[in-house]
């Protein structure tokens, strides 16, 4: 369902496609088509995601379905068709470069104690009529592409009387921690303090032709443009470093001759950033441009020509993947469809983290989304196309009492090397982890089956996604017979 505009729909229906593939093998028997319909409801805009968490409700789907007719759990399933090897092949023949969501999965699963918590589940489930639990393991890869952001620059304004730092880039904070970022790189790659760094508001008249802010990879895409400008800043202060390292080695040499005793620090002969700067931009004898541009246009893509247009980068929409596992445990109410999720592990691989904090801090935003999306947050649209769910009465965001009683959010710390692509080593992390919120949906739908199983129902259903708790109770075939004392 595109709506009634185009808006951004071509773009999400390549995303949906490429996110059915997942991290399961198709055998050669991969083809999806997808087909935009126009009609008389609002166009959705493109938001965290797009297009990935319709295409992998799909994927589970299917596994979820395949296991009931096989009789095995939704993890056996995916455990016997996931991708394995360090570099498998995604359907359309693109490498997937440091894959290791076979590792996650079963890292996450040895540690959230996922076998001896599903016995536990089964004797719960065995005791209680009215109230199921489940359990669900989820795997994760997810494609990045430059396209979005690709071309974005930054300017790094040095100001010589006291060493401080004005950065400007052409990212929007949104809250997923831009700035700081951009000043830890800044920081970190001038050899400053991070004090001395600011970060200019978003301005096109400071930073022209700025991409727009979206598809996770923004945030990389700025602090590889900001730290391409401080590298030229290095090449126009290193004379300046050089000379006063020579000259403060000189002095020590001088005191030490003299039989002064000097502490680590003062025998460190390594000029002071505002030495440096100082020396560079002195008012009788040096007047250094310190001020550079950097821009940051990956060249890795399906969309990148040479001047007369013609492809000069790989035959690939996305550029690199990242991977991730979680696992989720829920309790329902049969009788009201109401649900709990009691304890979700997450483990994500973000490459080497630019600043963990942040990064976890998208993986809990994400996975909160996620768990609106796919259980909570149902428009609803009459036969005229008419919004009807205008406020919270009718429209049910995710709120503190819907978010895990217990939540475990760890990054993966023995990453077998550098991101091929990512800045620094770092991987991209704000939208891929909302999809690890289907492991909450993939757990409710086992305690409805275990519900289905005691009312004699058939262990084979299907549900609407979002999957609301009118759904959920309907799906638990509760009859009003049960109920007779």
């Amino acid at each position: 369902n595109a709506g009634c505009t185009h808006d951004f729909s071509g773009l999400l229906f390549l995303e949906f496609a490429e996110s059915v593939a997942s991290v399961y093998k198709w055998g050669g028997n991969f083809y999806i088509k997808v087909n935009g319909m126009k009609t008389n409801t609002p166009t959705n805009t493109a938001v965290r995601s797009f297009g990935n968490p319709q295409g992998y409700f799909v994927t589970e789907a299917i596994i979820e379905h395949i296991a009931g007719l096989v009789g095995h759990s939704p993890e056996e399933v995916r455990e016997r068709n996931m991708l394995r090897g360090s570099n498998p092949l995604t359907p359309w023949k693109q490498t997937m470069d440091f894959y290791n969501a076979d590792m996650l999965y079963e890292r996450v699963k040895n540690d959230a104690k996922y076998a001896l918590r599903s016995q536990e589940i089964e004797a719960f489930n065995s005791e209680n009529r009215w109230r199921k639990r489940g359990i669900s393991m989820v795997p994760l890869c997810y494609g990045h592409s430059y396209i979005y952001a690709a071309g974005s620059g930054a300017i790094v304004n040095v100001n010589g009387s006291d060493g401080s730092v004005t950065v400007f880039h052409g990212g929007c904070e949104i809250g997923q921690g831009i700035h700081t970022k951009v000043a830890q790189v800044v920081a970190m790659t001038l050899g400053c303090e991070l004090q001395a760094i600011k970060v200019g508001e978003s301005n096109t008249d400071v930073v022209p032709n700025m991409r727009f802010t979206g598809g996770s990879i923004t945030s990389e895409v700025c602090c590889e443009a900001a730290r391409r400008a401080c590298l030229e800043l290095n090449i126009t202060l290193e004379p300046h470093r050089q000379f006063l390292r020579k000259k403060n080695q000189a002095a020590i040499e001088e005191q030490q001759k003299e039989g002064k005793k000097l502490s680590p620090e003062e025998m460190n002969p390594e000029p002071s950033w505002t030495a440096v700067v100082a020396a560079a931009n002195s008012l009788l004898g040096h007047q250094e441009k310190l001020s550079a541009t950097g821009i940051c246009a990956p060249s890795t893509n399906q969309y990148t020509t040479d001047v007369e247009g013609n492809p000069a980068g790989k035959p690939y929409h996305g550029d690199y993947f990242t991977f991730g596992a979680a696992c989720s445990e829920v309790e329902v109410d049969i009788l009201t469809g109401e649900m709990q999720t009691l304890r979700s592990d997450i483990l994500f691989d973000v490459g080497k983290s630019i600043n963990p904090g942040i990064d976890i801090g998208q993986i809990e935003g994400a996975f909160a989304w996620g768990i609106g999306y796919y259980l909570y947050e149902e428009p609803l649209v009459d036969a005229k196309g008419v919004d009807r769910t205008q406020g919270v009465w009718e429209y049910k965001p995710p709120l503190a009492s819907e978010m895990p009683r217990e939540l475990t959010v760890e990054l993966l710390r023995e990453n077998p090397g550098p991101a091929p692509i990512g800045v620094l080593g770092s991987k991209a992390v704000g939208e891929p982890p909302f999809m690890l919120a289907y492991s909450v949906l993939g757990a409710v739908k086992k305690a409805i089956a275990a519900a289905r199983k005691d009312a004699g129902a058939s262990p084979i259903f299907a549900l609407p996604m979002p999957c609301t708790v009118d759904a959920v109770q309907q799906a638990c075939a509760v009859s009003a017979s049960q109920l007779e004392c």
